[in-house]
């Protein structure tokens, strides 16, 4: 049975709030078993998602949405005040279950219990990752490309740029020093960056913006990746600057073949990029589906609402979406999370959450999904 290259399964993800904790608000309960204390409240209640070799996915959706936190819990990268609860990673033939998801990775666990792991894994038809996490680590330093949305603050200020970049080849490969250099020279010189030993041997204080995102592009080039992973990319970039970092990441995929998965509030920026578009909201992905679905014919009144809100998509004016989203910490998930500022909405949108189903090629949460007839880019007048 094939997989996909990339696949998180039910990834579950709580954070820490202060005013939870005052009120002495009990904490949720992870798939280990694990009751969290008092502050912590969950915000990603179970997202899935997957992408083959060579294809792109785009996560869009308004800012504070889940987004990030949907992507980096995948690979145990979130930041202080937030963990992974439950759910699966899957790269390649690697199952790897993020940090705090079901137990801590550096308690020692009975042979019992490694024992019903492995036969899990087995029915899965996978290979189970050790608990070491040897081979999940060595798959991230080898083959998977991060760009991050703070790109100067992604870089350790004390270390030259040049060495960062080669920092992972290092540790996971057999390349000397001298090998992995002229690959982070070549990298530069792909990313439209001087070859030169100035730039290599640079803090990334002294870049700006668009140079340090450019070098962490060239970071990732270094591995040749087969997967890259872009949270908000863009974020803070000229529109001319932005374009071109776009420029250079659809030149990667296409002579590399490589899949993406991009992180993006800007719907209209990923136009050229994506193969497939998730539309996530207040934790959740309410629609899924191809690009040319997704823009051309919406099946969720918030994803046709993005749609409206991109300027220059055509000639009619822009539509904007009333109200303002929930945060995380408040969302219902017992009901629709969009009854609120929905349009279409009924009494049965707030008596239960919608679940999803499948429409042509799109996936969608929408109890009304079937019957509505929403604009999208071709024919936002209706």
């Amino acid at each position: 049975m094939s997989h996909p290259l990339f696949e998180v399964t039910d990834l579950r993800v709580a954070v820490f709030d202060q005013a939870r904790a005052v009120r002495g608000i009990s904490g949720p309960t992870s798939d280990a078993g694990e009751q969290l204390s008092e502050g912590w409240v969950e915000v990603i209640p179970s997202v899935s998602y997957s992408v083959d070799a060579g294809e792109s996915l785009a996560m869009v959706g308004e800012s504070a949405s889940g987004k990030s936190l949907s992507l980096m819990g995948a690979f145990g990268l979130l930041a202080p005040g937030a963990r992974v609860i439950g759910g699966m990673t899957r790269y390649g033939d690697l199952l790897h279950r993020p940090a705090g998801a079901v137990r801590d990775l550096t308690v020692p666990i009975s042979r019992k219990e490694r024992r019903k792991d492995k036969k899990k894994a087995r029915v899965a038809g996978t290979v189970l990752d050790d608990h070491g996490d040897d081979a999940w680590a060595h798959a991230m330093g080898t083959d998977i490309g991060f760009l991050f949305q703070n790109p100067i603050a992604s870089w350790t200020p004390v270390e030259v740029i040049g060495t960062q970049s080669g920092e992972a080849l290092g540790y996971h490969s057999d390349l000397t020093q001298a090998e992995i250099d002229e690959r982070v020279f070549d990298a530069l010189g792909e990313v439209k960056l001087p070859k030169s030993s100035r730039l290599f041997n640079a803090f990334s204080n002294e870049l700006s913006r668009g140079m340090a995102q450019r070098a962490m592009l060239a970071a990732a080039l270094t591995k040749a990746p087969h997967l890259l992973i872009a949270d908000e990319p863009l974020n803070g970039l000229d529109a001319p600057v932005a374009a071109a970092i776009m420029d250079l990441v659809l030149d990667m995929r296409d002579k590399g073949g490589m899949a993406m998965v991009v992180v993006t509030h800007d719907l209209g920026a990923v136009a050229r990029v994506a193969d497939r578009i998730a539309v996530v909201y207040s934790g959740v992905i309410i629609e899924q589906g191809t690009a040319t679905e997704i823009y051309h014919n919406p099946k969720h009144p918030y994803t046709s609402g993005l749609i409206g809100s991109i300027p220059g998509a055509s000639t009619g004016r822009l539509r904007h979406i009333e109200g303002e989203a929930p945060r995380l910490v408040d969302t219902d998930w017992s009901q629709c999370v969009f009854v609120d500022r929905c349009e279409f909405a009924t009494d049965v949108c707030r008596e239960y959450a919608p679940e999803p189903q499948t429409i042509g090629s799109t996936t969608v949460s929408c109890h009304h999904a079937t019957r509505l007839d929403l604009p999208g880019i071709a024919n936002r007048e209706r």
